[in-house]
C-alpha cells in the first residue's frame, strides 16, 4: 500500500479540512478523496464522517491516527537505514531557499566531512521558502535552510543564523548625490513584490510606501545594480562584506535597522540517523542557533 495514503489521512486527520490538505500538499480535493476513500476500501471502514461542510473522524479513524504515525515513522527509519546498504555510503539531503545560506554552511558541512568522510551530502538550491518546505513535506529533502517562515504544521524550524541587512551604496553613487543630505531621497534599488526581503523590509517599516524605480528578483542582481551606481539597497552583510572592505561600497546609516534570521527546518516525522544527529550538533554549535536545536541531541 502507497505510504502517501497513510501521510495524507494523517493530515486531514489534523486540519479535517480537504481544501487545506490540498493546498498544503498541492492536490487538487477530489485527489485528496480519493486517496482517502482508498484508504477505506483497503481496511473497509469509514475513517469521517461529512455533515455538510462539517468533518469528523469517526471512531475507526481515531484508532487509525497512532497506526498511520507510527506506520509513517517505521517506513522513514527503514528508508534512511536501507540506504545505507543500497549506496554504500549514507547520504544527507540538504534543500537550500537562498543563495546567502551558503554563505554559512560550507563551514558546516566541512566540519562533517572531516567527522564521516563517507557521508554523502546532496545540497540543491530552490527558487524560494515555499519550494524547500513542499520538498521537505514530501520527503525529499532531510533537512531544509529557509531565511523566510514555516507555513506547514507537519515542519519544526529552528534559527541558525542571525545576519545583519545593511543599506549600502556605492562610491560613484554617493559621489555624484552628495548634495542630497535626507538617504531617504536616494533611489531604492528593491526586491520584488512577495519575495522575503521585500516582506522583511515592509515589516521593521512599518508598510510605508517606498520608492523603488527599480526591482530585481535576486540578492546577486541588486548587489551589482548598487555597484553599478542605480541607487541604494539593502543587503546581507555576508553579501557585502568584501566589497564594503575594499571600499568599493559604503554603509549608509538609514532606518530600518534590519536583521534576518536563517533557519533549519525538518519534517516532524523525521527519524534522525547518526550522520543527521552530526549535523544536528555542528549547527547547535553555531553562535546564533536557537537553544531549542539542542533539545533534538
Amino acid at each position: 500500500m502507497d505510504i502517501r495514503l497513510f501521510k495524507t489521512f494523517i493530515l486531514v486527520a489534523e486540519l479535517l479540512n480537504i481544501t487545506r490538505v490540498a493546498e498544503q500538499l498541492s492536490f487538487s480535493q477530489p485527489a485528496i478523496t480519493a486517496q482517502i476513500c482508498s484508504l477505506e476500501d483497503a481496511f473497509r471502514v469509514k475513517l469521517f464522517e461529512r455533515n455538510g461542510k462539517r468533518l469528523t473522524l469517526t471512531e475507526a479513524g481515531k484508532i487509525m491516527i497512532d497506526y498511520a504515525a507510527r506506520m509513517v515513522s517505521l517506513y522513514e527509519e527503514t528508508q534512511n537505514v536501507m540506504a545505507s546498504f543500497g549506496h554504500g555510503d549514507e547520504t544527507i539531503r540538504l534543500g537550500v531557499s537562498t543563495q546567502l545560506i551558503n554563505y554559512f554552511l560550507p563551514s558546516i558541512l566541512k566540519e562533517l566531512q572531516a567527522q564521516l568522510p563517507s557521508l554523502s551530502i546532496n545540497v540543491e538550491i530552490c527558487m524560494n521558502t515555499q519550494d524547500v518546505l513542499k520538498g521537505v513535506i514530501e520527503h525529499r529533502y532531510d533537512f531544509g535552510f529557509i531565511h523566510g517562515q514555516n507555513t506547514f504544521k507537519q515542519i519544526r524550524q529552528h534559527g541558525i543564523w542571525t545576519e545583519d541587512v545593511l543599506w549600502v551604496a556605492s562610491q560613484e553613487f554617493m559621489k555624484t548625490h552628495q548634495g542630497i543630505q535626507d538617504s531617504n531621497d536616494f533611489p531604492m534599488i528593491n526586491y520584488t513584490e512577495g519575495s522575503v526581503f521585500r516582506t522583511k523590509l515592509e515589516e521593521y517599516a512599518g508598510h510605508k510606501d517606498l520608492q523603488s524605480p527599480i526591482e530585481y528578483s535576486d540578492s546577486e542582481a541588486i548587489k551589482h545594480a548598487v555597484l553599478a551606481g542605480l541607487g541604494i539597497s539593502y543587503l546581507p552583510r555576508a553579501l557585502v562584506k568584501d566589497e564594503i572592505a575594499n571600499g568599493n561600497l559604503i554603509v549608509i546609516e538609514r532606518d530600518p535597522v534590519m536583521q534576518l534570521q536563517i533557519s533549519l527546518v525538518y519534517h516532524q516525522d523525521k527519524t534522525f540517523s547518526l550522520p543527521m544527529y552530526a549535523l544536528l550538533l555542528a549547527l547547535a554549535n553555531q553562535a546564533g542557533a536557537d537553544k531549542t536545536i539542542r533539545e533534538l541531541l
